[in-house]
């Protein structure tokens, strides 16, 4: 069967739109920066039309520079970056607001008040009612997985609404929408179709883990009408067509995954305990757990992975004669299974490198941060603790500020380029740790992407931390193609055949570091974690 399927990235710093034929080989990628702002401290913004407008025009453009027509497309794919947020007037189609990015940490301050109240232990679970109370965070991760932080979806929209009046009219009334960037996507390319994926949704703060729905409770709590919300179909679902004049087809979009997620499922992770980091903006270390939702005891976040639908089966595994007998129908119809995952997410990874970059001039691209690394042979002293945002997992918080320590007249700007990487190392290595605790399965590999995985220095270093082998595959950018591998398993353009094909290693990194080397660069990052940590004296 031939055919190509378009996936589209939308990412926290660029839209892309990556072309794969049917062996799922990218043909041809179409990239356009997008631009963050900041206009107060702790906001995070980006325009919402310039979002909408670059992945529209990459899509075009990679099917002109491939030399292709849009009746060449068989479907689309879509990932995104999660839990930011854009919302817009149902009718028109215009955004309201700027998109409220992920980084963004305006309602720091309303979510750690919120965290602490008191409330019944039966907030939407009436099978486990008592007179005891709990505190909101808690009742928060029991029903959605998540840690009651800004990183989420939930206080945004709350802070929108409440701080718009007119917002607030206008969404008791039902007249304009919210939703995550795959759903302002499908939106657009659709012409007015309000939904969206199953695994976007679990990051929103708002959505039920175990009965996979919308949580009344929770809406109310945060005082986010329902009508304003999307409908929440299966990765796999049927999510529309692009409207006519769009292409020269109408293509339908059938499969939609978080950026993390998409790269779980392109890692080939797919069985419990295989794991994955993806080295991008942030860093995100995820790890199957199978099909029951274990919420962690180590502050990590337990996610939908992903939903899609199983293929058909014969009940019981009868014979014919059997099922004949038996008057039971030869199929039983797909199920829609879902998997789960424990994520550790950490703020701020490539992120370093471009504050290095923007901020510092101490580089003129990013890739030229190992060079500059590779100067020295040791960071010596110097700890950069990179909390721009805050510290994400297993931390979580919000009010820890980024620092380098450890410097003497004799350190220079390689010293600091090396502990740029040495610290998104470092985190990944917390997030390990918790893992480990909360999860059944021990981790014998870790399979790598992102940008940064592309960097040697990084990924030895990863591996002597971690002590087992970060495997690197050959194709890196594995968030696009772990959408399209979903829309092409869908259409029948892949099989199960395609997707352990499309997972060649690169290099395995084998961890070669002494013990004794390893505990000291432990035990010195622990020290600029405990500093950072201490209580200021009066």
């Amino acid at each position: 069967m031939a055919g190509y399927i378009l996936a589209l990235d939308q990412g926290t710093t660029s839209s892309r739109a990556i072309l794969y034929d049917d062996h799922a080989r990218p043909i041809k990628m179409v990239q356009q920066p997008t631009t963050l702002q900041t206009p107060r401290a702790g906001f995070v913004e980006q325009d919402a039309l310039q979002i909408w407008q670059t992945q529209i025009s990459c899509a075009h453009d990679v099917i002109n520079r491939a030399g292709l027509l849009a009746t060449d497309v068989t479907s689309i794919a879509i990932t995104n970056q999660r839990e930011s947020i854009v919302i817009w007037d149902k009718q028109t189609g215009k955004p309201l607001a700027p998109a409220t990015i992920w980084q963004d940490r305006r309602t720091a301050d309303y979510c750690k008040t919120l965290a602490a109240e008191n409330i019944s232990n039966s907030m939407n679970d009436p099978v486990h009612q008592s007179a005891d109370s709990v505190n909101m965070a808690h009742e928060v991760q029991r029903i959605t997985g998540l840690r009651l932080d800004p990183y989420f979806s939930a206080s945004k929209i709350a802070w929108l609404l409440e701080n718009n009046p007119k917002l607030s009219v206008r969404a008791s009334r039902g007249e304009i929408a919210v939703g995550t960037i795959d759903s302002w996507l499908i939106y657009k390319l659709t012409g007015g179709e309000h939904v969206i994926d199953v695994t976007n949704a679990s990051r929103t703060l708002l959505f039920d883990i175990h009965k996979l729905a919308w949580s009344e409770a929770l809406c109310d709590r945060f005082a986010i009408p329902m009508n304003i919300l999307p409908k929440v179909l299966p990765s796999d679902g049927d999510f529309g067509k692009t409207k006519k004049g769009l292409f020269a087809k109408q293509i339908p979009i059938q499969a939609v995954l978080g950026d993390q997620q998409a790269a779980l499922f392109g890692q080939g992770c797919l069985d419990a305990g295989m794991a994955k980091n993806t080295y991008g903006t942030g860093c995100f270390m995820l790890m199957n757990i199978g099909q029951q939702p274990k919420l962690s005891e180590h502050k990590l976040l337990t996610t939908v992975a992903w939903q899609r639908k199983t293929s058909p089966t014969r009940p019981d595994n009868l014979s014919f004669d059997q099922l004949v007998q038996s008057g039971k129908r030869m199929l039983q119809p797909p199920k829609k299974e879902v998997t789960y995952a424990l994520e550790g997410s950490i703020f701020m990874a490539g992120a370093i490198v471009q504050w290095l970059r923007d901020n510092l001039g101490m580089i003129e691209q990013s890739s030229d941060i190992e060079d500059l690394a590779r100067q020295v042979d040791s960071s010596k002293d110097v700890v950069l603790l990179p909390a721009f945002t805050g510290l994400g997992a297993p931390y979580w918080r919000s009010d820890i500020s980024a620092s380098i320590t450890g410097m003497s007249r004799g350190t220079t700007k390689a010293h600091i380029a090396r502990a740029a990487l040495e610290a998104v190392a470092y985190q990944t290595y917390d997030v390990l740790i918790a893992m480990q605790k909360d999860s059944p399965h021990p981790l014998t590999e870790l399979r790598v992407d992102g940008g940064a995985a592309n960097n040697d220095l990084l990924m030895q270093f990863q591996a002597d931390l971690l002590g087992v082998p970060v495997l690197r595959p050959r194709d890196t950018e594995i968030t696009a193609k772990g959408a399209a591998l979903l829309a092409g398993l869908k259409t029948g353009l892949y099989d199960e055949s395609t997707m352990k094909a499309s997972w060649q290693v690169d290099r395995v990194f084998e961890p070669n570091m002494s013990i004794d080397a390893r505990e000291q660069h432990l035990a010195k990052w622990q020290r600029a974690i405990d500093r950072s940590l201490m209580p200021l004296s009066n």
